[in-house]
This record gives C-alpha cells, structure tokens and sequence, in this order.
C-alpha cells in the first residue's frame, strides 16, 4: 500500500490494521446474535425468565424507531425505572446475568423498562433512512441522549401513567443522560432518581488514549482507500463512526462537550471555533456514580473529576467498587452480588419516601 511521497510505515499501519480487525471481529458478533432466531435476544430472555412484558415500539423527533420492553412485577408496582445500555448493547445485556438487575427491580416491585438505543441491535430502524445509509449512521451519544432518551421516558411515563421514573445507565447509556438532563433540562423533573454506572464523560485517563491519538493521525496519513476501510469496519461492527470519534474527542480535548466538526464547521453549527461544552450545571438531580476500582476505559479519576461538575446542593454520590473493570457491570456475578442490590435499594427507597 503506498502513497504520493512514499510507502506507509509498518508502526502507522499497523494500528489501523489492528482497528480494523477488532471491529470487523465484533461485528461478526452482533451478526450472529440477530440471525440466531426470529425473536430478540431480549424476547428469548423475556421466555426464559417467564416475565409479563409489553413491547412497544417508540418513534423519536427525528425518525428513528426504537424497540422498549416494559416488564411487570407480579405485585402493584411501586414505581417505574428505565434502564439504558452501553455502547455496542441492547437491552438483552441487563438479563444474561443470574440474579440480574431487572429481576432484582421486579422481585422489588418495581416496574422495569429496558431502553434500546438507535445503535441498538434490537432498534427498528428510521423512518426514511435505510440502515446502510450515511443518513442513519450520522449520530453520536449527543442524538441518543437528545432524541433517543427523552422518547423513552416519554412512552414510560404515558404508558405507566406516572409523572416521574427512575433512571439508570452505563457507560454510553450515561454519557447520553448527562447530555440530556444539561441539553434539555425540564426532563430533570422527570427523574425521580439517577444511577450512573462506569459513566463516561471525562476521559482524559482512558486507556484508549494512545488509539485515539492514533486514529487522530490516521486521518492525515493515511490513503482514502484505507479510511474507508476503517469506516466499513465501524459499520460491520454496529458502530456510528461519529459515537467513536466523539468519544475519541473527549479523550484529547479532556472536556465533556459535544461533537467538533472543526472550526469552519463549529462556527457554522454553533457559532464558536470550539465546540461549546455541555453545561452539567444545569442538572438538578442528585446523581450516585458507581464506578470500578479497576476501570482503565473510564478511570476513577475522571469519574472523580465528573462528580465536580454538578451543582453542589445536588449531593452527588460517588461509589466504588475495587475489583470491578469497566465491562464487569454487566458481565460478572459482583455487579449482582455488590452493585445491584445498592442501586435498588436506593430506588426502592425513594419510591417509598414519596408515596408516603
């Protein structure tokens, strides 16, 4: 592979090879799970379990469809929570554990929606976009915390018939509420309470800093040809090329703000050369962040540094957790056993408190 001045270095095409094959590998993954059987990862959990579930399917402002599982106790709930997956996940994430987190809500008595984002496996694609477009795949965190979100909470609380829910999300998950509850304030007033686990905001400790200093790079030196490359790779992989260089932007930048189309195209879009940030003062809610000892994707420092950011009358939370790793919130038995039982207990808590 060459180009005009001379032929690529091993050290520089190697990452992008690297890249390129970690998320082809993924998205042969994801593949596979869709094509296992007519129903959803989530419905065929939903069976197994024998959980009494509603599907409905809840179009955002900006035509996307999104599928949303509401799961009922066995009892007169006590209050509703939505829950919301991370990047590359849908809601059938929250139920491969045993003893998982909407079981142990529902065992509570609560009521439990399970979100799927419009980078969702589960999601049902746009209204007039078809899935392969450009069009569909233009979107980071930011349109899932400003659309996908808000639509969510809407449906749930329509459909519970209740004016307030709980809120709980993980790594992409809360990126996107932080940009909610500070892009489109009044929904603060929706949330009755807020668990964010391994969220991702302030990134300047990640351990993928050295990739995205790579990939900032790449676009430079690197042929067309090879770009291209990578974006087809992102694409196989059920990524928006956007989410990931969002992400890559708040690992340089060390700011928690949205997406930089560069000076000409910030200026444009928002009228300053520099992105503006995302004004987390504007969140009136008292947030518990739960984070892992272990957590080199999003480091405890920064988790430390996020919690600065809130206004102070709103009693930020900070919980850690020692042997935890950012995926382990999901995937291993001490989330159910250490994590979980506290963010119920807490939900369970203030549900009571205000039906008092």
């Amino acid at each position: 592979m060459t180009r005009s001045g001379g032929t690529l270095s091993r050290t520089v095409l190697l990452p992008l090879l690297v890249l390129a094959t970690i998320a082809i590998v993924a998205g042969r993954a994801v593949r596979k799970t869709e094509d296992n059987s007519d129903r959803s990862r989530t419905e065929d959990y939903i069976t197994q379990y024998e959980i009494n579930t509603e599907r409905y399917r809840v179009t955002t402002e900006d035509g996307y469809q999104l599928i949303v599982y509401r799961l009922l106790p066995q009892v007169p709930a006590k209050g509703a929570v939505l829950i919301q997956h991370g990047i590359r996940q849908s809601s059938s994430d929250w139920l491969t554990l045993d003893k998982n987190l909407p079981m142990q809500l529902l065992e509570a008595g609560m009521e439990v929606w399970l979100g799927n984002s419009r980078a969702s496996s589960e999601s049902a694609g746009h209204l007039t976009y078809s899935n392969d477009s450009s069009q569909y795949w233009d979107f980071s965190f930011h349109e899932i915390g400003f659309y996908d979100l808000p639509a969510m909470i809407d449906a749930a609380l329509q459909m519970s018939q209740r004016k307030q829910l709980h809120l709980i999300a993980y790594s992409e998950g809360a990126s996107a509420t932080l940009v909610l509850l500070s892009e489109r304030p009044e929904y603060n007033a929706k949330i009755m309470s807020l668990n964010l686990m391994a969220p991702a905001a302030f990134m300047t400790n990640s351990q993928f800093k050295l990739v995205a200093l790579l990939f900032n790079k790449i676009r430079f030196i690197f042929p067309m040809t090879a770009q291209q490359l990578l974006l087809k790779s992102n694409q196989l992989s059920k990524n928006s090329q956007k989410q990931l260089e969002h992400y890559q932007q708040l690992i340089l930048s060390g700011r928690f703000r949205r997406f930089d189309h560069g000076p000409r195209g910030n200026m444009q879009k928002y009228g300053s050369r520099e992105p503006p940030n995302y004004h987390l003062q504007m969140i009136t809610q008292s947030p518990t962040l739960h984070y892992g000892g272990r957590d080199s994707t999003v480091h405890p420092r920064d988790v430390e540094h996020l919690s600065t950011h809130f206004p102070k009358e709103s009693n930020v939370q900070l919980i850690e957790y020692d042997l935890l790793d950012h995926g382990d919130f999901t995937s291993r038995p001490e989330a159910a056993s250490n994590v979980y039982p506290m963010i119920v207990e807490d939900i369970v808590g203030k549900s009571n408190q205000r039906r008092r």
